[in-house]
């Protein structure tokens, strides 16, 4: 290139040049050119261009005549017409006009017009001397006023000025420093000013094009970056960087070119293949992907940024041994570095072999103290250990890293609640729906510690959200169930108990808890009917015995509920429930008086504030005809519980009504052994 009119320059008039001109510039008027003039990106000239051969990649208004070749080159715009031999058009270009093609190509090149000039009057004759000087003088200045202004262009394109390589080298330097310090736009003015001294240095369009490709100028950067090759065919990072313009400028078949000739140019370039290695694998490529990365491992050993993505490549691909080997190797050259620490801590997690993965990521943690996936990995296997209280530990650090990450509060949440600490686990299980309310398994457990604190018109809602993003979960439904029998929504609770026993119809705790809703319901041939289904998948189930001890109770079949009763309590000698059930079913059948009142005398000892429990012994005493022991207990369970109402009618009936099937009274003595 023999002259280059730079960006930010402004031009008014009538333009001579000649050799090969690069115009970055603006002109308002013609240009004649006896060589090749190309308008640049960054060109633009509103007047008719002549030319032997023109190349646009800027914009023009104004017809162009050009001797051999007019080139339209992508993005770039003309509005005017076209006279030429040989044309191309690349895709992307804009041309708005009429082309008329000539029929040879030149025999020379493009001269510049022929200036004329009027035949002048005849003058009257003069004397010599001052005269003759005078016109000597406007001559000239004739002349300067027609060809100054080229002339003074022409100076400006063809007189080079000397330099000093010392200066040049410190303005390169400086250029890529400034680089190195992301000062982009000092860089820029550096290499700028190197190009007013050389313009066959490939380094100062080199580090232009680094400049332009950070600027996310990508045209420019591939117009630099191709000017450096010119000068420096067999520079392998120049075709690099090349390669990186075109894929940052979306142009993959150009970048995947342009790295396939680094490589060629540079077949022991290791950088080079380890970057067509990213760039195949984001296109998907996965198989060429790994074989360049492994072979920038080969090249270069030490090359652990290579190594890292060759294993974190085959963990992709299923390979994670393979992968673990790589990054094992990389470690070797790069023990401090928390990155593959953190990897190789995460390999041998998915291949199982967690205490050796314990030691990488403790690494990865104090090399990083800030790393939350480090400190997230180790908190989840101390988790799956059961180490709880370390899980701990390192999920305090986690949420004080990210306090608004909802995972690490769900997973806090479980940690609180599996160690017995249900006000922190609501606390966090809390925080973690408010982070994400869609989290349909933070959504149930936190609905769960509300019944199980029971928060029952708190936890309705939140399980019903819950069922609102998981319809298939029948936990959930089971949870809202209790909620809403809690509630006394009776209906509601058996439809939501019923769903979770169809989608688990052998669940045991879902059938009770069905059958406790049927039984509140008052539907006890159907609660029946459900018990008896869990004593015969579960026959020693004490919940389920004396469940249907209780059916049988309501429906009146005080002799099969005694079978069932004895039944649970022979499962749970101790159960104060239970206990209090089989005497009061004694008393109501007349039976096994003196066991009756041996069991309450027992149940009363451990329980003596129990209402419903003197309410029993009451009733033993009163079908045994002793109504004032009777109306004694009655007393003291309603001053217990002055408000029931059931207490006072026991009260009433047994002052007033004697017993049907009055039993023999049980013998002091005996009541007592």
């Amino acid at each position: 290139m023999d002259s280059y009119f730079e960006k930010g320059i402004k031009l008014t008039g009538t333009l001579w040049v000649r050799g090969s001109v690069h115009f970055d510039a603006d002109i308002e008027g013609q240009v004649y050119s006896s060589d090749h003039f190309i308008v640049g990106q960054s060109g633009h000239i509103q007047g008719d261009i002549r030319s032997h051969n023109f190349t646009n990649m800027g914009e023009v208004t104004g017809n162009i005549f050009s001797e051999n070749k007019v080139a339209l080159m992508k993005d770039s715009k003309l509005a005017g017409d076209i006279t030429t031999y040989h044309l191309v058009i690349d895709e992307g270009s804009n041309f708005d006009g009429r082309c008329k093609m000539i029929d040879a190509p030149p025999e020379a090149k493009v001269e510049e017009p022929a200036r004329t000039t009027k035949r002048s009057a005849p003058k009257p004759k003069t004397k010599p001397g001052k005269t003759d000087q005078l016109k000597g003088s406007g001559s000239w200045l004739k002349k300067a006023s027609m060809f100054g202004f080229a002339g003074l262009i022409l100076m400006g394109v063809f007189v080079i000025p000397k330099y000093s390589e010392t200066d040049l080298e410190a303005q390169v330097e400086s250029g890529y420093s400034l680089l190195q310090e992301n000062r982009f736009g000092d860089a820029e003015a550096q290499f700028k000013k190197a190009l007013e001294k050389t313009r066959n240095d490939p380094r100062v369009y080199a580090g232009l094009g680094e400049v332009f490709l950070q600027k996310k100028r990508y045209n420019e950067a591939v117009s630099q970056f191709k000017r450096s090759i010119e000068l420096k065919p067999s520079n392998v990072d120049y075709r690099v960087k090349l390669a990186s313009a075109y894929h940052a400028q979306g142009q993959l078949k150009e970048a995947e070119s342009s790295f396939r000739l680094a490589i060629e140019t540079g077949p022991d370039n290791a950088n080079a293949y380890y970057l067509f290695g990213v760039f195949m694998e984001e296109k998907g490529a996965q198989s060429e992907a790994i074989g360049s990365y492994r072979k920038a491992t080969e090249l270069k050993s030490e090359f652990y940024q290579a190594r890292q993505a060759l294993g974190q490549l085959l963990v992709k691909a299923g390979r994670a041994d393979e992968a673990a080997q790589e990054i094992a190797l990389a470690l070797k050259q790069d023990n401090n570095n928390p990155s593959l620490h953190l990897t190789l801590g995460k390999l041998l997690l998915q291949l199982n072999k967690g205490d050796e993965a314990v030691p990488h990521l403790k690494k990865a943690a104090e090399l990083l103290p800030q790393d939350f996936q480090a400190r997230i990995k180790l908190a989840d296997w101390y988790l799956e250990k059961g180490m709880l209280d370390q899980s701990l530990e390192s999920y305090k650090v986690a949420a004080s890293l990210e306090p608004k990450n909802a995972q690490v509060q769900a997973r806090l949440g479980k940690i609180y609640h599996d160690k017995k600490n249900p006000d922190n686990a609501l606390v966090a299980y809390g925080k973690a729906v408010r982070l994400n309310p869609g989290d349909a398994e933070s959504q149930y457990q936190l609905g769960r510690l509300l019944v199980a604190n029971n928060q029952y018109k708190k936890a309705r809602p939140v399980l019903e959200k819950a069922l609102s993003l998981r319809k298939d979960h029948s936990p959930t439904y089971y949870e809202l169930g209790r909620a809403l029998l809690k509630e006394g929504a009776l209906e509601e609770a058996e439809a939501s108990l019923s769903q979770a026993v169809k989608m688990k119809s052998e669940n045991i705790i879902y059938l009770l808890a069905l059958t406790d809703a049927l039984f509140e319901s008052k539907k006890y041939d159907t609660a029946l009917k459900n018990v008896l289904k869990v004593v015969k998948l579960k026959p020693e189930s004490t919940k389920a015995v004396f469940s249907t001890c209780n059916v049988y109770r309501k429906k009146g079949y005080y002799t099969v509920a005694i079978g069932y009763c004895e039944k649970a309590q022979s499962l749970s000698p101790n159960d104060p429930r239970i206990l209090n059930r089989l005497a009061w079913l004694y008393a109501k059948k007349g039976v096994k008086l003196v066991r009756g009142m041996e069991i309450m005398e027992k149940v009363l000892k451990a329980n003596p504030n129990r209402p419903s429990y003197l309410d029993t012994l009451s009733e033993l005493y009163y079908v045994q005809g002793k109504t004032d022991e009777a109306v004694a207990n009655i007393r003291a369970a309603i001053k217990l519980k002055p408000e029931d109402a059931y207490y006072k009618k026991q009260l009433w009936k047994f002052r007033n009504v004697v017993p049907k099937n009055l039993a023999p009274p049980v013998p002091a003595d005996k009541a007592k052994s």
